[in-house]
């Protein structure tokens, strides 16, 4: 099996509708399935404006990765994939800015797909607090896959 499906999670339901649509892509194109959760930066620190390793930024911050650890298996299991789709699927935790550090996860693992949940948000309400599916788009160097907000199986 070469090349995955980098799928970008971060415990919501549309998250978890991303990992199913995932799972099932993996599955019939025979890829590797990734799921990943981004730790994003801390903002008050000059040290957490960049990219970096999960210890060192946790560290920064106090953040258990642990718990993000938890959070993806927590995923997994509300997202109703086979248990086939789940024990075939890898789950990574990174830090950084979540749209920049899932293309560049996408460019190190060889990605052929990133597929990521969309929150419905709305024009004004992305515009103002961002979006993670809208960066992406624009900076991925593969294709990228949104599921709309509130798509179920």
């Amino acid at each position: 099996m070469t090349g995955s499906i980098i799928c970008g999670v971060d415990g919501s339901a549309d998250s978890q509708a991303a990992l199913r649509v995932a799972a099932g892509l993996a599955e019939r194109l025979g890829k590797r399935l990734l799921a990943t959760h981004v730790i994003p930066p801390n903002y008050s620190s000059p040290m957490g404006l960049g990219g970096g390793t999960v210890p060192l930024l946790a560290a920064q911050r106090g953040i258990d990765v642990d718990a993000a650890e938890r959070l993806l298996e927590e995923t997994l299991a509300a997202s109703a994939l086979t248990e086939a789709q789940r024990m075939r699927t890898e789950q990574r935790v990174t830090a950084g800015f979540p749209a920049e550090r899932l293309a560049d996860l996408a460019d190190e693992e060889q990605a052929e797909l990133i597929v990521v949940g969309s929150r419905g948000r709305g024009a004004f309400r992305a515009a103002f607090l961002g979006s993670v599916s809208s960066d992406l788009v624009g900076v991925a160097r593969v294709p990228v896959v949104v599921v709309p907000h509130g798509w179920s199986a």
